[in-house]
């Protein structure tokens, strides 16, 4: 049975200049590598683009079954 992956909330400004905040899924990994990642946008059940470099505040993490805490 696969385990739930960690969820993430943030907030990134897009090249239109507008803030996007997204609830998605990604690995630890390209949370990492930083830049432009593909993520799994959990509302709109879909890959999506979330750009690191224009990370407003930090990411907020979901573990299954704990309460949020703040990324890096």
């Amino acid at each position: 049975m696969k385990q739930p992956q960690t969820e993430y909330v943030g907030t990134f400004i897009k090249a239109t200049g507008a803030a996007r905040t997204m609830r998605f899924v990604t690995s630890p990994d390209k949370l990492r590598s930083g830049g432009l990642i593909t993520v799994f946008d959990v509302e709109k059940r879909s890959l999506r683009k979330f750009n690191l470099a224009t990370l407003v505040g930090r990411l907020t993490a979901f573990a299954p079954g704990a309460q949020p805490s703040f990324c890096a």
